[in-house]
């Protein structure tokens, strides 16, 4: 074993000789009657009346005169494994892989609230997603997380349905897309503060800032209802009758249609952390969400509209957010997560805007917009 220079903590000279006074295991020099003036502290155990009292004077290890070396990793993964310290006060990042399922659907009503649903459109889009998170928690409990996240489709479906009566009665069009070039992304950042950061059980009230944005996809589409419409206003003229719709089985050869919607806004939030054992952690959150709700749209087939923006929707939503997730720690600075969780947001009432190739513009009431979500994901936890 290495020599070790010893450093008293408090600077006064011994009027004993401090060889007949070894040092304990914990680095700390047992000494009768200290001196005057030395920091010292009783011994818990009580003494005998008349002996003299026993003293602590706690000594600092060092090599080679240098300040003493970081923490031993498995040091450390013991202080985890016995609740020494709460895993959340080191830097934490995690990447994730996994499954995405999102549907969306939106209606609006005529021009003149009549029908109050004249279309309405349906996405179905299954993603694989990336996922990177980061989190900070400080000694007293002040935490700071990130999240960033990627999707992209490879499966999915959009119906698209036209009614020519109220409570979507008379159905006069209907068509299937394909929807796989569809994306998906998100970023959010939260603080909060930990209440008994130092436990295995820790919760955290968070408030933060979330912004979310889609591509949603339409191509290769094929018609499978068509029916007249007598009351259709395509042109914006006041006039019904204008639209003609393709007949059933037409292949919708050109169709790329992007409906690009915007969700951002506050949050408040949640979560519960505990540690089971020496290795298995599990985390439950919840967020309510206000988000401001902005969406341009691109009907590449509809001569008479204006391109590349078609019309646009924006309107006020809520929504929240419910995740739980594991983590099995593989060694002191590495562990292998597994999260589910699901997204929920409404909006009830908006505007729809539409732009004519001519410059003219319409507008009209955007009923209700409807966005769900949820995934699955693996991940990987790496902490400095």
């Amino acid at each position: 074993m290495k020599r070790q220079q010893v450093r008293l903590a408090v600077l006064w000279a011994l009027s004993a000789p401090l060889a007949a006074h070894p040092l304990d295991d914990a680095g700390v020099w047992v000494y009768e009657d200290a001196p005057s003036g030395a920091e010292a502290r009783p011994e818990a155990t009580a003494t005998q009346p008349g002996a003299p009292d026993t003293f602590f004077i706690t000594v600092f290890p060092e090599t080679d005169g240098k300040r003493p070396a970081r923490e031993a990793p498995a040091r450390r993964a013991a202080n985890v494994a016995h609740g020494a310290e709460p895993e959340g006060r080191v830097n934490a990042w995690t990447a994730s892989l996994g499954y995405r399922r999102e549907t969306l659907d939106w209606s609006i009503a005529g021009t003149n609230g009549f029908p109050d649903v004249l279309s309405r459109l349906d996405w179905d889009v299954e993603m694989a997603e990336l996922r990177i998170n980061g989190e900070w928690m400080a000694a007293n409990g002040f935490t700071i997380a990130v999240e960033g996240a990627y999707a992209s489709a490879f499966s999915g479906e959009v119906r698209d349905s036209d009614y020519d009566l109220d409570r979507r009665e008379h159905e006069f069009s209907r068509s299937y897309s394909e929807s796989h070039r569809s994306t998906a992304s998100r970023v959010a950042l939260g603080l909060g503060w930990r209440i008994l950061p130092h436990s295995r059980v820790g919760l955290t009230p968070m408030l933060g800032y979330a912004y979310q944005e889609q591509d949603l996809r339409a191509r290769h589409g094929r018609q499978v209802l068509s029916e007249p419409c007598a009351i259709c206003d395509a042109d914006g003229d006041g006039i019904g009758g204008d639209i003609i719709t393709p007949p059933v089985g037409t292949r919708l050869t050109g169709l790329d249609i992007h409906y690009q919607p915007r969700w951002h806004g506050p949050w408040l939030g949640l979560r519960l952390d505990a540690r089971i054992g020496s290795r298995f952690g599990l985390h439950v959150g919840a967020k309510y969400q206000w988000f401001n709700y902005r969406a341009n749209a691109d009907w590449n087939l509809r001569e008479e509209f204006a391109h590349p923006r078609s019309y646009t929707h924006h309107g006020d939503s809520r929504g929240w957010q419910g995740e739980i997730g594991m983590r099995w720690r593989l060694s002191a600075q590495s562990a292998i997560t597994l999260t589910v969780d699901q997204h929920q947001q409404r909006l009830k009432r908006g505007t729809d805007r539409t732009f004519f190739a001519d410059g003219r513009t319409s507008k009209t009431r955007l009923n209700d917009v409807n966005w769900d979500s949820w995934g699955a994901a693996l991940g990987w936890r790496v902490e400095f």
